[in-house]
C-alpha cells in the first residue's frame, strides 16, 4: 500500500474527530464509505496503542525501493564488467588487477 491512502485516511480520521459530526454524518458530507473510516480509525488507534506500550510504531514498507545505479567498466581489450555496485567494488578491483 502506498503512503498516500494512509495519509488520506489519517487526515479524515483527524478531521472527523475535530468535527462535531457523527461518523455517518462526516462520511456522508465527504462522500466516504463509513465502514472504511471505521476500519482506518481502529487501525490508527491500534498503532497509537502500540506506540504507548512499546515506544515503537510499525511503519509501512514502501512498495518501491530504489535500486542503486549499476556501473559498467569497459576495458581497452574489449572486456566489459557490468553490474558494478558499491557492495562489490572490492571484487571489481581484484578482477581488474588480474585481467590487466
Amino acid at each position: 500500500m502506498s503512503k498516500q491512502p494512509i495519509i488520506f485516511w489519517q487526515q479524515h480520521v483527524s478531521q472527523w474527530k475535530d468535527s462535531a459530526l457523527t461518523q455517518a454524518q462526516y462520511c456522508k458530507k465527504h462522500q466516504l464509505n463509513p465502514q472504511r473510516l471505521s476500519h482506518h480509525k481502529r487501525k490508527l488507534e491500534t498503532q497509537e496503542t502500540a506506540l504507548v506500550k512499546t515506544g515503537f510504531i510499525a511503519l509501512p514498507i514502501p512498495e518501491y525501493l530504489p535500486q542503486p545505479e549499476l556501473l559498467t567498466l569497459h576495458c581497452t581489450s574489449g572486456l566489459s564488467l557490468s553490474g558494478i555496485a558499491p557492495n562489490n567494488i572490492d571484487v571489481v578491483k581484484q578482477l581488474t588487477a588480474v585481467l590487466s
